[in-house]
């Protein structure tokens, strides 16, 4: 929806030039015009933070407000004084979730960039959270925006940024590598704070050094990364994704949450896979880095490799040879 025209919307007009007086202004507009007031309010072009400044009023008035809008005002009364939704039973499930859903994301879309008060705050803290975890939307670029917006204002994050942690989905490592590149200092410093994590992020002389040094650790890793509830927002040094070494070096994609491999394992492999887990971490490190290289680079030298025992792999890297002892 074309940005400007968004704009020229009279009620998102005046709350953004005149907030104090936005009130007054749709009072008149109701005692001189109340089909247009009706109209304006049920428009699509309207902005969440219109709403949420006129609900009490509008609580006071029977217009006929369309299901979004009815929505939207439930859910923002459900976050504040623990009210219901209230969703047309006639509707099927189906049609009931996608038109909350919906109604959920117009709130975001138009309302994130906003901080009226500490209730619009809770109000766009709660939607954004079941969005990304009830609900299950794609909402990491969305959300990690939200993140940094309210780093540079100094406000609540701390829950947002664990919210977006939690979907164990490195993908939003991505969006946060994004902010690397960002001219403002604010945004970029955070973003290495938060990738700070990975060592070549962390060692990189400069942001932008950082940003292609993430990128590159991300091309060899994604596949491999498994989420640890960690957050460097919150406890210093956190880790919330680390490399599942045993998966890399097998070449095996595993659930980000429980480290799983979705694959299933040869028996040649199982046989690997368990010596490699008795070896040093910094062994481990070494040998799934060569076993994705060389599977990239000649995959078929690679096949042949990863069947040999644990011993000539290592004896290949000149590595301390495999003496089966844990560690």
């Amino acid at each position: 929806m074309d940005t400007k025209e968004r704009q020229r919307h009279p009620l998102n007009e005046w709350r953004r030039e005149h907030p104090d007086a936005l009130l007054e202004e749709w009072t008149r507009l109701c005692r001189n015009d109340r089909a247009r007031a009706e109209s304006l309010i049920n428009d699509p072009l309207l902005e969440f933070p219109v709403l949420f400044s006129l609900r009490s009023d509008l609580e006071t008035r029977s217009f006929m407000l369309n299901p979004r809008v009815q929505i939207v005002l439930d859910h923002t009364r459900n976050v504040l004084q623990s009210a219901d939704l209230g969703i047309d039973n006639r509707a099927s499930f189906a049609d009931q979730h996608d038109l909350v859903v919906h109604s959920l994301l117009w709130m975001l879309q138009t309302g994130w960039k906003n901080m009226l008060s500490t209730d619009y705050i809770q109000v766009i803290d709660q939607t954004a959270i079941q969005i990304l975890l009830t609900y299950q939307r794609d909402w990491l670029k969305g959300m990690t925006d939200l993140v940094v917006y309210r780093y540079k204002n100094r406000s609540q994050r701390h829950y947002l940024l664990s919210a977006l942690l939690e979907t164990a989905n490195p993908g939003c490592l991505v969006y946060i590598a994004n902010y690397l590149l960002s001219g403002e200092k604010a945004e970029s410093g955070y973003a290495r704070r938060l990738l700070s994590f990975i060592p070549e992020v962390r060692h990189a002389p400069d942001h932008s050094s950082a940003f292609f040094a993430f990128e590159s650790w991300y091309e060899e890793n994604e596949h491999y990364l498994v989420y640890t509830g960690e957050t460097n927002d919150a406890v210093p040094g956190g880790r919330p994704f680390r490399i599942h070494y045993s998966a890399k070096y097998l070449g095996k994609t595993v659930g980000t949450r429980d480290g799983k491999p979705r694959q299933t394992l040869l028996p040649e492999e199982k046989k690997n896979y368990l010596d490699f887990l008795k070896l040093p971490r910094k062994a481990q490190a070494a040998l799934s880095g060569y076993s994705g290289h060389l599977r990239r680079q000649q995959p078929r030298i690679w096949q042949s490799w990863i069947r040999r025992p644990i011993r000539q792999q290592l004896a290949v890297l000149h590595m301390p040879h495999f003496r089966g002892e844990g560690v």
